[in-house]
């Protein structure tokens, strides 16, 4: 169980108190990321969470943050998306509050000194080849471009080198200024704690959040294909990576847990259809997976494989075989009652960490507005039927939602575009 706490000023507390553990996670979220962010300025949301850790008035330069940290033996980071920022300090409990004083000083009296943002720079800009010199990450981003196009659920969240060099100190205080404020910002507290000293402790050191509401707009995500798409990026790649699947439905939709549980039946764990298929029957790859990925305004159904260049149309066979076999036909009431029970265990298996479950219910209070227990995720799972599966696989195995990216040296794309225009 979790109890929300909403102050005066309308940021958001959510304390998650847990039995048998000896740490607390404190997560800070900013409901705020690449989605909000103009062309010339992508990448800043990513930037500005750089810049959190080169100090602040209490704490000056850049070694006085991750000093004190390590000296507590904390796990620490941060992290970007297109919707949310989040900042997150994970200690043993008797260390709470010396993490939340870190946090609530990064997110409330940062520097963003001019010398270290011309530094920090060359610093993303290494992060950004590292990622786009990695095909199993790189090929997420023309998975991403393919389906958005130039729009902000298009563009890669970490910016490109241009825009990321072109970025100024006044660019970076203006985006926190109108994005970091009281409203846009949720503090987990989940592990070991005492609740109500959790809601007091969190409420005296984040007063110094400001006040008011977000000026940046979030974009409209622009969706119009008609026809099935295709992109390879070529590469001198030892593997096709590809992802292959269909626009889906956002994280409002009441048929999300029919997506999440087409997803698993799909391409979650070994006995799934898609890797049974394409691994264990035919060969072809190692790594096979699918999900369906949920954000405020779109989603999208998808699976993942690498596999020899010659065996790449083989893979998209089959996977394609598998999406109209779900699409045309029943899933089995034995196979449902497996795939629900599959989720259910691995959910708790990962809950048993503070960090988990703090990320748990602070992604969906982001995305929704209103975050749910495990216990009442599983009841609305647990409704969940196979016509009702059935229904959202028809409506998303369909020509004009197909989409297939890779990473790969192969050239000519004819053999692939026979085989999506034959679905």
């Amino acid at each position: 169980m979790f109890k929300k706490t909403i102050l005066d000023n309308k940021l958001r507390i959510i304390t998650a108190p847990m039995t048998g553990t000896n740490t607390v996670t404190v997560l800070v979220l900013c409901a705020t990321g690449s989605d909000y962010e103009s062309k010339t300025k992508n990448g800043i949301s990513h930037f500005l969470e750089h810049m959190f850790f080169k100090g602040t008035t209490e704490r000056s330069g850049p070694l006085a943050i991750p000093q004190e940290l390590d000296g507590l033996g904390a796990m620490y980071n941060a992290f970007t998306s297109h919707e949310y920022t989040g900042y997150y300090v994970k200690v043993g409990k008797t260390y709470f509050e010396r993490a939340l004083d870190v946090l609530a000083d990064i997110y409330c009296n940062s520097l963003l000194d001019a010398g270290e943002i011309e530094k920090e720079k060359q610093v993303i800009v290494e992060e950004l080849r590292k990622d786009r010199d990695t095909p199993t990450q790189y090929v997420w981003w023309i998975w991403e471009r393919l389906l958005y196009g130039d729009q902000p659920a298009g563009w890669d969240v970490i910016g490109d080198e241009t825009t990321i060099r072109g970025l100024t100190r006044p660019d970076l205080v203006e985006y926190f200024t109108h994005q970091y404020v009281a409203s846009n910002t949720i503090v987990v507290v989940a592990g070991s704690m005492d609740e109500a000293h959790a809601v007091s402790y969190v409420t005296e050191r984040f007063r110094g959040v400001r006040h008011g509401p977000p000026i940046r707009p979030r974009a409209a995500t622009a969706e119009a294909q008609r026809v099935p798409d295709l992109q390879i990026e070529q590469r001198a790649t030892d593997q096709t990576h590809l992802t292959i699947g269909f626009r889906g439905i956002d994280a409002h939709d009441s048929r999300r847990y029919a997506a999440m549980l087409l997803a698993t039946l799909l391409g979650g764990g070994m006995s799934s259809r898609m890797f049974t298929k394409i691994r264990e029957e035919l060969g072809l790859a190692y790594t096979v997976a699918t999900a369906h990925e949920v954000y405020a305004d779109r989603g999208h159904l998808v699976t993942y494989a690498g596999a020899e260049h010659g065996n790449a149309a083989k893979v998209v066979e089959a996977a394609l075989g598998e999406y109209r076999r779900v699409r045309d036909e029943l899933v089995p009431d034995n196979e449902l009652k497996r795939v629900k029970d599959y989720i259910r265990g691995i959910t708790l298996i990962g809950l048993e960490q503070s960090s988990a479950v703090a990320n748990f219910v602070g992604a969906e209070e982001i995305l929704t507005g209103e975050a749910l227990t495990v216990e009442e995720v599983f009841a609305k799972m647990d409704m969940v039927t196979s016509a009702d599966i059935q229904d959202v696989a028809r409506e998303f195995v369909r020509p004009e939602r197909l989409n297939l990216g890779m990473v790969s040296p192969l050239k000519d794309d004819t053999e692939f575009r026979k085989l999506l225009n034959a679905l």
